[in-house]
């Protein structure tokens, strides 16, 4: 049985998934970009270039060569070409671009869902007019659409997220009318516009320096109601709407607000894994597949949002004996994975690279289970290699995006209210 792993960034996850894959018994090929981690691992049989400027090309190539039995998507860009690829291969008078469609439906779920795949406006109203779960009050302001005040159904703080976004990149929290109004002017420009820019630009719409600019507001954005709690997220492997096996976490420490997990707890939370086969079975949802959730004070899993892909914690091996590769493996082979992987000693589990990046003298690194994919050094060395690079970038942007703006504003304010004489 071979499977395709598709990535079109340079994160860990393709390397994880594809030796979980690999150990189950998978034969492996993945598509990433050139340098990527996961091309150095031994456990893939092949790999092939994912070009950005030709997405749609380079996966034609590689399944045409490689002649996957399933596809496997470790981000959400990669989701998005491969739906936009279905669109254009159901069209096709071709039979072999036929047989590509119908391998992206077999690999993710019917078309019918994509849009709730990829947009979380989508998604919510998916939620609500089916009553999957408890989830967040959510306002939607259409694309096209200027903001002008907070609706009456919701208080501060707010939750501000953009559609077609992923990893906590578009997601604000605010609490003041002035902030509101600066974060969805930001989040609701096309989002090929570089983040410092768009902040900036963001900003200075909000506080009316720039009232008379009109520009192309191409992004639909959501108001969601604040929930306190703690973040937690349920990981499952499923096939044509029915779950196949899944494992819940609860996130301990965060590498930076709102972004990805770096210390996690596994529970067992049966609110959680009733929403998430009930999203499962609505949508027809079939391989990878993460429910982000926050517990209240109550214990109350409140359902955020859906990543149609694999996730952090899509390759832990339980005590218990729960394997999502193992389980898609059995699925679709109808023969008992092999057993070559110890199960994880702890619950709690430090996420590699996420944590030692954190944090290198982490408390958590000596008390709990740091997972790190040692039988495989080069690809260690490599992830850390790229994620330290990608930490120092991270600290320039965070600077520019949290200072200059209010510089730039404050700069412009002022030729506005009181310009010089020349």
């Amino acid at each position: 049985m071979k499977v395709l792993v598709v990535a079109t960034q340079k994160t860990a996850l393709a390397g994880r998934i594809s030796i979980a894959l690999a150990d189950v018994g998978f034969r492996v090929a993945t598509l990433t970009p050139h340098g990527h981690p996961v091309r150095r691992t031994r456990k893939t049989q092949d790999h092939f270039a994912y070009h950005a400027r030709s997405p749609s090309k380079s996966i034609i190539w590689a399944v045409e060569r490689w002649s996957p039995d399933f596809l496997i998507c470790t981000d959400d860009l990669a989701v998005g070409e491969l739906q936009v690829l279905h669109q254009r291969m159901a069209a096709s008078d071709d039979e072999a671009r036929r047989r590509i469609s119908d391998l992206i439906e077999f690999s993710l779920g019917p078309a019918t869902s994509f849009r709730a795949m990829q947009n979380k406006s989508d998604f919510f109203a998916r939620v609500e007019i089916e009553g999957l779960g408890a989830s967040p009050r959510t306002v939607v302001i259409p694309a096209g659409q200027p903001f002008e005040s907070l609706p009456t159904e919701l208080i501060y703080p707010i939750m501000v997220k953009a559609d077609q976004s992923y990893g906590g990149i578009c997601v604000r929290s605010v609490n003041t009318a002035a902030q509101l109004r600066a974060r969805v002017w930001e989040l609701q420009t096309p989002a090929t516009w570089r983040g410092p820019f768009r902040r900036l630009l963001g900003g200075m719409l909000g506080s009316g320096a720039l009232a008379w600019l009109r520009l192309p507001l191409r992004r639909t954005v959501n108001l969601q109601r604040f929930i306190p709690g703690h973040p937690s997220n349920r990981a499952v492997v499923c096939w044509k709407g029915k779950v196949l096996a899944g494992i819940s976490v609860e996130v301990v420490a965060e590498t930076h607000r709102h972004g990805p997990s770096s210390i996690v707890r596994v529970i067992d939370h049966p609110e959680m894994a009733i929403v998430a086969e009930r999203m499962v079975k609505c949508l027809e949802l079939s391989g990878f597949v993460g429910f982000d959730f926050v517990l209240d004070s109550s214990g109350q899993a409140w359902l955020l949002e859906m990543n149609p892909r694999v996730t952090p914690i899509c390759h832990f091996s339980l005590p218990d004996g729960t394997n999502l590769a193992g389980s898609l493996y059995r699925q679709l082979t109808g023969l008992q994975p092999l057993s070559k992987v110890s199960p994880m000693n702890s619950d709690l589990i430090a996420l590699f690279p996420n944590e030692i990046l954190r944090c290198p003298s982490s408390e958590y690194l000596e008390s709990c289970h740091h997972d790190v994919p040692w039988s495989e050094p080069e690809l260690v060395c490599d992830v850390l290699s790229q994620a330290l690079r990608t930490r120092v970038r991270r600290r320039v942007r965070t600077f520019l995006e949290d200072y200059l703006p209010a510089v730039v504003r404050s700069m412009v304010t002022v030729r506005l209210v009181d310009p010089r004489p020349s």
